[in-house]
């Protein structure tokens, strides 16, 4: 059965508007709307109303969430006796951000394959924000994620370390030009290489850019830290990167300047709540949050 309309109705009821639904399950205001026309079409009732810019159930709306809050709860606890999820695929699936994917393969995939070598891992490169996409439509089970707390309500998340972002800048483009250390506003007339959007982090590089009047003349849009670390040291612009990226000694040949406030996430472990793990997937999360947290005592850079 396709609980997921169920699961975007009671949401709705909960947050109370599409954006806010559309926001925690990473999909369009569009598709939530879509949903609640194509329930009410089907039932041929009205489900909820606008009242005081909030979604509200009428009366219909209120009868068709107690039958969609039973469903839920049927279908988990005839998950929980059986002990079984769907078995559409045989492998563990772990979604890892770009800048821990590197991480993953060389520590955590191969401490899993010695704890539990009865397991199969498949390891899947994804941004963020694509990682709990993944999650929440089992096309993943566990993603390693770089971001705020999710705070969402049918995820677990073990948070396994912090990171801020720093602004980084080629000393070769302001040499000559200043005799101090240069601040965020000296950097205008710079080239910037930014995240593409729509991921997490080009939203904070826009809010700061914005607060300090930087006039974008030039940006180079990558896919990830990585790639943006890359045309970093080939000298195409300024970037903000996560600590744990920037290489030692970087002082060298960049000017590295600290955002006020600073601008934290975490590296975070979720996986989905709402159904109970199968055997192979049980001890998972104990051996990631182990060989995550033994990483970085080892080696703090990414």
């Amino acid at each position: 059965m396709n609980i997921t309309r169920f699961e975007y109705m009671l949401a709705l009821e909960r947050i109370g508007t599409m954006t806010g639904v559309a926001k925690a399950y990473f999909i369009s205001p569009s598709a939530v709307s879509q949903c609640l026309k194509n329930e009410e079409a089907q039932l041929g009732h009205t489900l909820f109303k606008s009242e005081n810019h909030r979604m509200v159930p009428t009366e219909a709306g209120r009868i068709y969430l107690k039958g969609a809050r039973r469903i839920l709860k049927i279908q988990k606890d005839t998950m929980d006796k059986l002990n079984v999820i769907p078995q559409k695929h045989h492998s563990v699936r772990i979604a890892a951000a770009p800048m821990l994917y590197e991480k993953a393969a060389s520590v955590i995939i191969p401490e899993l394959n010695t704890r539990l070598p009865d397991t199969d891992f498949q390891l899947l490169r994804a941004d963020s924000r694509v990682s709990v996409a993944y999650l929440l439509n089992d096309l993943a089970d566990f993603a390693l994620i770089c971001s705020p707390p999710l705070n969402h309500t049918l995820l677990t998340e073990d948070v396994l370390g912090e990171d801020q972002l720093l602004l980084v800048v080629p000393r070769a483009y302001l040499r000559g030009q200043l005799t101090r250390e240069p601040t965020i506003e000296d950097c205008n007339p710079l080239p910037f290489i930014l995240l593409k959007s729509g991921t997490y982090t080009r939203g904070i590089e826009n809010e700061i850019l914005a607060k300090h009047h930087i006039s974008l003349n030039r940006i180079y849009e990558v896919d990830d830290h990585i790639m943006a670390r890359n045309f970093l040291e080939e000298g195409r612009g300024a970037t903000f990167l996560p600590s744990s990226m920037i290489p030692d000694h970087a002082e060298r040949h960049f000017f590295i300047l600290p955002l006020k406030p600073p601008k934290t996430f975490n590296f975070i472990l979720a996986y989905p709540n709402y159904t109970k793990p199968d055997k192979g997937k049980r001890d998972v999360p104990e051996v990631i949050r182990v060989s995550f947290s033994t990483a970085l005592k080892n080696n703090r850079k990414i």
